[in-house]
């Protein structure tokens, strides 16, 4: 790259619509007309607005013909002073899209034993090579074909040889200024991913199927979030290849004869594990990766495994097949897995290689003509451009026909809009139909009309999109940014809003309507961001002995298996996890972010609770109802106390052979007694609020009904 001094700058801000932008320290700043020059003709078009700012003075012109951009064009004011035409807000309009996005999924390099087929779209250059590269100790060689311009902004290059391994980037030239770039949709990279590599993906192995049943619905699912690296990465951990893809998959690992890793998560009970971003990611060197530490909310390379977590990260296919051994793994011990993606940002706008391929296209800009920040990162990628939809739905596509991903969760949905989720629902149910798809719908400050973002406020345009509840979160474990505003579990009394977020808060009870259906409703009391609960009970409730801290704890994990919508809980949650009272832990390092397996074995007895109920929500259908219908003719709130919350579910006999079921919540710290009414007789425990019943049953007083403080209480009815 290199800066190009111009007498002043012109721009194709529309197909027949030309922007001058003439500096105040130019001699000559006032014009009637300009020239425009193509192929040694001239055509005059006069000023038709004029717009003076501090520095500049902005000149609009318009075109008799339309301006073709494979074309080069000059301008030349009344003063004899020339400048080339670039590309510039011509690329935001709508007729751009409709004349320039290819849909062909061909993009990239395809390869055959014979040939490779080089693609990328690039419709506003001039010029585009493809480089080759031959990678050597000593320096970077490297051999450039000239790339011809196809229909619709597709450059291609055919190499008639075996490419296998080929290293390769693109050198893109837009108005004047040459880029290289990775290919966006490589899906192989060199280390730290600084090149494109040519992989044959039939040399790679197939993920193997889940053993575990299809999954009739979201609610089925038990959401267990897990980083590669925190999981596997403490000195404690039993884990030999730390923090990598193959140590999150090692088998018979322990500490104190407590199965850890891969032994421990199986056992819980939980079905699909969500793995923090394993697609390739800045903030990590990964031929040194402990010497940093980042969650990988950096996207990089979207197509290709992140080499942090590779035990040779120099080699793409050990890569591949490390990632894809892992999904097997899980696969077969009926496990699932799920992709946390970054769609919405890259790490790094300028020096993204969207942006060096076709600039300013694939993000958003504000009514200032500056990059939109929703994101909070300096960057919104604008979905809603075909060209970045499209690349948004192939890259879900290739990874769930490539890995057999199970689902994905999406990072900062709200930034993208909705017709992109709703066509990455229609593709990807298309190819497996048992997959969740879900996100995060904060409403965020970007650049897009709010009725087109896909935020929690749209959820009834996005019918098979889960949403993260933080309406739920807030009301049960206390506000995530007040310490002050308490939940449920920290002593708040009972509201009415409390009914409809325990039955998947879709408004029956008239206090909170969020969503169409309970399995719209992702229900959580912690994730990686922000406090997690331990820490954050602390900070509100430093005056409570450990013990009441932990009851607090126990009964918002409860909260969250129990309530209707879809349970995900945070690894370690389970056993109090802790991270030292720091809120963004995102690159705070290995000592604050690993998971502390003594912690976890001192906890067994927490650990064993939250299997309990987990099995008890897996054995009552009732218990994960889908639907608001279902809802409606089966369950009622309970409002026995105002220190004591739930529901009581009846007439399921033909759905769980049993006549009802009553799930109560208690944030008292004194035991209490509840009469029932004499009618309600015939109860037995399924879980006292400190241990599980299964062949033996403790029947319920209905005069007294024991409640402990601060615990969860489940008795059925046969």
């Amino acid at each position: 790259m290199f800066h190009i001094k111009r007498a002043f700058e012109a721009y194709i801000d529309g197909f027949q619509e030309i922007t001058m932008i003439i500096p105040k320290s130019n001699k000559q700043t006032e014009h009637t007309y300009f020239n425009l020059v193509h192929e040694h003709n001239q055509t005059r078009l006069p000023v038709i607005s004029r717009v003076e700012f501090e520095s500049f003075i902005k000149y609009t012109v318009h075109s008799p013909n339309t301006l073709l951009l494979d074309q080069s064009y000059e301008i030349e004011d009344e003063f004899g002073f020339r400048t080339d035409l670039q590309v510039g807000g011509v690329i935001h309009s709508t007729e751009f899209d409709e004349k320039y996005a290819y849909e062909g999924n061909d993009l990239g390099a395809t390869y055959t034993t014979d040939s490779t087929v080089y693609k990328v779209w690039a419709p506003t250059a001039s010029k585009v090579k493809l480089r080759v590269y031959l990678l050597t100790d000593e320096k970077e060689k490297y051999t450039e074909f000239q790339m011809d311009r196809k229909s619709n902004g597709v450059w291609e290059f055919i190499l008639n040889e075996d490419c296998e391994g080929y290293v390769y980037t693109f050198l893109v030239c837009v108005n004047l200024i040459w880029r290289e770039a990775v290919d966006p949709y490589a899906k192989a990279v060199t280390v730290n991913g600084k090149h494109g590599v040519v992989v044959d993906l039939s040399k790679t192995i197939k993920v193997k199927k889940a053993t575990s049943p299809s999954l009739e619905r979201y609610t089925d699912c038990i959401i267990y979030e897990a980083s590669i690296r925190d999981f596997t990465s403490h000195p404690l951990s039993g884990v030999q290849k730390k923090g990598c893809y193959e140590g999150f998959f090692e088998t018979g690992t322990t500490f104190n004869n407590m199965p850890t890793g891969f032994d421990y998560v199986r056992s819980l009970g939980v079905t699909h594990i969500e793995l923090l971003p394993i697609f390739d990611f800045e903030g990590v060197d990964e031929l040194n990766p402990f010497q940093s530490y980042n969650w990988g909310y950096n996207p990089l390379n979207f197509n290709a495994p992140e080499g942090s977590y590779s035990q040779e990260p120099k080699d793409p296919y050990v890569r591949i097949n490390e990632l894809k051994t892992l999904i097997s793994t899980y696969h077969n011990a009926g496990l699932r897995i799920i992709m946390d993606v970054v769609y919405n940002h890259v790490y790094d706008l300028q020096t993204s290689h969207f942006e060096r391929i076709v600039p300013g296209y694939y993000f958003r800009q504000n009514e200032n003509g500056l990059p939109s920040n929703g994101t909070g990162v300096g960057n919104d990628f604008a979905s809603e451009r075909l060209m970045a939809r499209r690349y948004i739905l192939h890259s879900l596509i290739y990874w769930t026909k490539e890995y057999d991903l199970d689902g994905f969760r999406f990072d900062l949905m709200g930034i993208l809009d909705t017709t992109t989720m709703n066509q990455i629902e229609e593709e990807l149910f298309s190819l497996k139909s048992d997959l969740i798809l879900f996100g995060e719908g904060w409403d965020l400050n970007t650049s897009l009309d709010p009725t087109q973002k896909a935020s929690i406020h749209q959820s009834h345009k996005l019918k098979k999109i889960g949403f993260f509840n933080d309406k739920f979160r807030d009301g049960m474990k206390g506000s995530t940014f007040s310490i002050i505003e308490f939940g449920f579990v920290q002593g708040k009394r009972n509201n009415d809003s409390f009914d409809d977020l325990l039955t998947g808060s879709f408004g029956e009870f008239n206090h909170l309507s969020l969503f169409n259906h309970p399995y719209q409703s992702i229900n959580y009391v912690e994730s990686h961001d922000n406090h997690t609960m331990w820490d954050r009970l602390q900070l509100s409730n430093p005056n409570e002995s450990e013990d009441i801290l932990k009851k607090r704890h126990l009964l918002g994990t409860s909260l969250v298996l129990l309530s209707y919508g879809v349970p995900f809980i945070h690894c370690g949650q389970e056993f109090f996890r802790t991270k030292m009272g720091i809120e963004n832990s995102y690159n705070a390092g290995d000592t604050i972010n690993s998971i502390d397996w003594a912690r976890a074995e001192r906890e067994k007895n927490a650990i064993s609770v939250i299997k309990d109920l987990i099995s008890i929500r897996k054995r009552f259908k009732s218990l994960r109802f889908s639907l608001k219908e279902e809802i409606q003719a089966h369950v009622k709130p309970i409002n026995l106390h105002q220190d004591i919350i739930g529901y009581q579910v009846s007439d399921i006999n033909e759905i769980d052979g049993v006549q009802g079921i009553m799930v109560l919540f208690h944030n008292g710290t004194n035991d209490m007694k509840i009469a029932m009414n004499r009618e309600e007789s015939g109860w037995v425990y399924l879980w006292d609020g400190k241990k599980k019943y299964d062949t033996e049953q403790k029947v319920v007083d209905h005069n007294q009904l024991n409640i402990p403080a601060l615990s969860t209480v489940i008795i059925v009815k046969y």
